[in-house]
């Protein structure tokens, strides 16, 4: 696996509900600014939309299922405009962050 220490890169991807636009709008600010302090504490490598109805994170964690645990916290969760979301491993071949 790749690793950052000790830990892998994990890639989640966040599946958004379209019908709920409005919402996720409103409340993109505050999952930004979430994400960022994950980013700045250390455990999220980076983040950004994939298009219009998805978006990619990565994370430093011990497996997907810690990954997931790691954005637990985000308001696009709580709020329940992701539809889906999926972790794994990722093995870049040019790792930026080793």
């Amino acid at each position: 696996m790749a690793r950052i220490g000790t830990m892998a890169i994990i890639a989640i991807e966040y599946t958004y509900d379209v019908a709920q636009s409005e919402l996720i709008a409103e409340h993109r600010p505050t999952h930004r600014a979430h994400l960022r302090d994950l980013h700045d504490a250390g455990p999220v490598l980076t983040f950004g939309p994939l298009g219009d109805d998805s978006a990619l994170i990565l994370v430093e964690a011990d497996s997907p299922e810690a990954g997931l645990n790691v954005l637990t916290g985000d308001p696009f969760v709580a709020l329940g405009v992701i539809k889906n979301r999926s972790a794994r491993v990722w093995n870049p071949a040019v790792n930026p962050w080793a």
